[in-house]
Parts: structure tokens; sequence; C-alpha cells
């Protein structure tokens, strides 16, 4: 006792025992300093995840190793980062399931490349220091990738929806779009180019000359002197006419021919550029009369504008000249004030404001008091009148109207009561359901319960294998045992005669190969046993590797459906130009 007290005066405030494992896996009482910056971090870690949205680092029965290690495999589970590793987080784990778990999370951040390095004796001791900007960066990057998956599913809904749906403007524009294009694509096929000359032999020219032939096949005739200038240098005598109207083939026509065509082409080009000319003035005429027309109302419009705009002038000048006539008045009356005022004692001066300031609350309050005097006057009269009204009638109408009141008050007083049952019954509910500490509470009985329960039943199911191998052992042991007891007993016996030598020969040959035989069934036994563990490993390494394909399908699945979405928006921009 005197040891203990020794040792525990030099005992700091800040030293604390805190339970760590050694190599075996055993818990060992060491002491642990606290730090002010280590635990203000670690409340700030747990703020965090619990801001992020895991709401498991609340619950206060969990280790702050579970809150740590939970919250960095959910925050690396959110950012949907592909690693080949299986991080799967269990509570209550042990020592060596632990430093497995936390050796493939520092493994994981580095490929996530985050900007924090951490070793895992550090998660291990809780050093929040070092934890505390790790769990920052995840939480930060789990909450924009759940942002971005958010804006991305979003926009694949929209997308779905106007892959299946329509509005009805929309189907509206669609039809517009589609009765227009029809009837465009008539008029272009009304009013497509048709050759109406085809050339009869190719000869060298320049490109000039190429077009102007290329014109005049299709029924663009040239100007005049570039006509006389082609028939003086002999290029375009080479011209068939158009397909015939009953065979539909060209004709080709002699120089006779193609000289008289060319001439009445020349008159009547001649006579439309006269009607051209004719009616370009007749339309120049009428468009001046129209703009003349159009510039006269236009003038008349004007002029209404300025005669109204002018009054108004007018009138603003007449008020202007009266503000500034009060202006002057307001400014002599102000100077006469300030010279009152500079002949005046200060704290006179003062005091007056004051007794008027105090005099228009006064006035103030006296509207408000008469407002309310009126308003009460108003329903005393009400009063008076019903109480008049009211003594006006005879005595039984009076009784009958007064049974009437109470009978309604009693109404109204048994739905008072029977709506504050109501209320009383939904109070009781709402303390029958239990709230978040409540249900925390709850959670954290649960688990003890099912960690005692599952802590028995793996005890029981010890026992058990127990038994049955000792009853095993038994029994082959009183096997083995009754086996030597009748082999002692058959020798003595057996070996005094040749006969009886033979025949215990015999017998003993015959108990070994019923041992054989049963080691064979052991081992046989033995062998479907261990057929079985192989089979469940290799089901559960085909289920793990099935997991992991499945989050490469989930993230290849992601890839597309941004891909979509891309070309989706990049189709729509096409459209829309």
């Amino acid at each position: 006792m005197a040891n203990k007290e020794i040792f525990s005066k030099h005992i700091k405030s800040n030293v604390k025992l805190a339970t760590r494992y050694d190599a075996e896996g055993k818990e060992v009482q060491v002491e642990r300093r606290e730090d002010t910056d280590a635990t203000a971090k670690e409340k700030e870690t747990f703020d965090l995840l619990i801001n992020a949205g895991y709401y498991r680092a609340c619950i206060k029965g969990l280790s702050a190793f579970d809150k740590v290690v939970g919250g960095m495999t959910w925050c690396i589970e959110c950012c949907d980062y592909d690693v080949d590793v299986d991080l799967l987080f269990h509570e209550n784990l042990t020592i060596g399931q632990k430093i497995s778990l936390v050796e493939k999370i520092v493994a994981v951040l580095p490929q996530m490349k985050c900007p924090f390095r951490i070793e895992p004796h550090q998660i291990q001791g809780l050093e929040f220091l070092s934890i505390h900007p790790v769990i920052q960066w995840l939480v930060k990057k789990s909450v924009e990738n759940r942002a971005e998956r958010n804006m991305r599913l979003k926009q694949f809904a929209i997308g779905q929806f106007h892959n299946n749906y329509q509005y009805k403007s929309d189907k509206q524009n669609l039809e517009k779009i589609r009765k227009a294009s029809v009837h465009i694509k008539r008029i272009q096929e009304i009013y497509n180019p048709v050759r109406q000359y085809q050339r009869k032999d190719a000869v060298e020219e320049d490109e000039r000359t190429k077009v102007q032939l290329t014109l005049l096949e299709y029924g663009n005739l040239p100007s005049v002197s570039k006509a006389e200038n082609l028939d003086n240098d002999g290029q375009a005598t080479n011209v068939t006419a158009s397909e015939d109207s009953t065979t539909g083939s060209p004709q080709k026509l002699d120089n006779a021919t193609r000289y008289a065509l060319r001439k009445h082409y020349k008159e009547f080009k001649h006579e439309m550029e006269t009607d051209a000319k004719e009616l370009t003035e007749q339309n120049q005429i009428k468009s001046l009369e129209a703009s003349k027309s159009a510039l006269q109302q236009k003038l008349e419009r004007n002029q209404k504008d300025v005669k109204d705009a002018m009054e108004m002038l007018r009138q603003e000048c007449e008020l202007l000249e009266k503000e500034k006539a009060q202006k002057e008045e307001m400014q002599q009356q102000i100077e006469e004030y300030m010279k009152i005022e500079q002949t005046v004692d200060v704290g006179l001066l003062e005091k007056v404001q004051g007794l008027l300031k105090q005099h228009d609350e006064l006035k103030k309050e006296e509207s408000e008091f008469k407002e309310h005097c009126r308003k009460d006057l108003a329903a005393l009269q009400e009063q008076i009148e019903e109480l008049e009204a009211f003594n006006a009638q005879d005595p039984h109408e009076r009784e009958q109207a007064v049974a009437k009141e109470k009978e309604r008050i009693q109404i109204l007083k048994l739905q008072l009561a029977k709506r504050n049952r109501g209320i009383l019954a939904i109070q009781q509910q709402l303390d029958n359901t239990p709230d978040r500490t409540e249900l925390a509470q709850y959670q954290r009985r649960f688990h003890e319960l099912y960690n005692e329960m599952s802590a028995k039943h793996l005890e029981t199911k010890q026992y058990y294998t127990l038994f049955n191998t000792l009853n095993d052992q038994k029994r082959y042991m009183e096997k083995e045992l009754s086996l030597l007891n009748s082999i002692c007993e058959a020798y003595n016996e057996g070996m005094s005669t040749q006969h009886g030598r033979e025949e215990f020969i015999q017998q003993f040959e015959q108990i070994v190969q019923g041992v054989k035989q049963t080691e064979q069934k052991v081992k046989s036994k033995y062998m479907e046993e261990k057929k079985r563990r192989d089979a469940l490993n290799e089901e559960l390494q085909g289920l793990l590797e099935l997991q992991r394909q499945y989050a490469a399908a989930v993230k290849q699945l992601t890839i597309e459906c941004q891909r979509c979405e891309q070309l989706q928006q990049h189709l729509k921009s096409i459209r829309k130009k």
C-alpha cells in the first residue's frame, strides 16, 4: 500500500492508462499522455465524419479506432476508387485483422494520390495530429465525388426522360418542322436546275468561258456583248438543244437552226430587258409615293407629339416657377428662424425642442388612445344593443336563449375535452417513440447482446466439438482396450496347441483387417471434410473475384454513362447549330 501511495504522488494529471496489444495479441496497460491539440483534432475529426454523413461516429460505445478506420473505409468506398484490395470493415476485429486492414488502407492512399502520408502505427496509436489531415482530405474527396455523381445521375435521368417522353411544345415544334421540311423539299424539287443544252464537242478554253458555257447549258443566257464575243470566237457553237419532249434525249442542231435560235434569244432578251426597265421605273414611282405618304403620316404624328411636349413643358415651367417661389419663401423663413435662434439662449432652445418632441409623442399617444376608445365604445355599444334586444324578449324566449347558450358551452367543453384527450394520446405516443439517444443506446445494447450471444454460441460449439472429439477418442480407446483384452485372453489358449495357434493367427489377421478398414473409413471421412473445406474456400475466392468484377463493371458502366452523356450533349449542340 505504501508503494502505491508513493508512486501515486508522482503521477501527473494528464497521464492516463490506455489499452494496447502486444505481439501475441494480449492486452497491455500503458501510459498515454494527454495532448490538448490531439484532443481538439480528435473532436474535429469525428465532427468531420459526422458532417460528411458517417453517423456511426456518433455512437459513444464505439471505440475511437473503429470510428477512425470505419470512417476512412467509408470515405474510400464513397470515392468510387477502383482498388484491388478488400477493405471489409467489421466491429470488434481481432488484432491481426485490424493490422491487415490498416495496412491495406495505408497502401490505398498513395494510389488515390493523397498528398498526406501516414503510417499504420500512427492509425493504431490514434495519433490524430497525423490522422486529421488525411480524414479531412478523404471527406473532401468523398463529398466532391458524391456531388459529381448526383449531378451525373440527374443529367442521366433528364436524358432518359427526354428519350422516352416529350413536352407538348416539343411535339408541336417537331410537327411544324416535319411539315415545313416536306414543303421545302417539294419546292426544292420544283426549282431544281434543268439542263436545256448540251455541248457537242469539248474544246480547250479558259475558266471564264467554261463558266459561261455551263450557265448557257442550264438556260442562263449571258449578256449580248458576251454572246457576240462567244460567236466571234467560235466557242459556243458546239451546243445541242435540250431534251426532246417525247424521247427525253438531247437533239443535235445544225448551224442554221442554232443561229436562228440564238437570234431569237437575243430579241427575246432585249424585250425582257426593256420590260424590266419599265417595270423597275413603275415600282420605283410606287415605292416613292408609298414612302412619301408614310413620311407625311410620320410628320403629322411628330408634330402632334411636339405640340403635346410643348404643352407639358409649359406646365412644368409653371410648376417650376411656383416651386422656386415657395423655395424662396421657405429660405426667407429659415433665415428668419436662424436669426431668432441666434438671439435665443441655447439651453432654452434645447428645452423647447425637447418639449416639442414630447408634445408630438403625446399627440400621437392621444390619437392612438382615442382610436382605442372608439373601438371600445363601438364594442360596448354592440354589447348594449345585444343586451337590450335580449331584455326586450319575453321571459320564455330568454330562458330558451340561455338554455341554448349553456348547451353550446357544454358541447364546446366536450369538444375541448376530446381534443385534450387526443393531444394527450399523441404526446404519449411521442413519449413512447425513442429519440436518437435512446436508439443509440438500444443499438449499443443490441450490439453487446449480439456479441455475447455470438461468443456464447462459439464457446458452446467448441464445447460440443471437444465433447465429440473426446467421445470418439474414448470409443476408439475402449475398442482398442477390448481388442487387447481379447488378444491377451485368446493368446494363452491359442498357443497351447497347433490348431489353436492357427486359429489365433487367423483371428488376429481379421482384427488387423478390421482396424485397417476403420482407419480407411476415418481417412475417407477426413478427405471428404478436406474436399468440402477446399470447395468452400474456392467458392469464397470466386465470390470475392465476382465482387471485384462487379466493382470493375460498375466503374466501366459509370465511364460509359459519362461518355453517353457527352455524346448526347454534343449531338444536341450539333442539332442547335
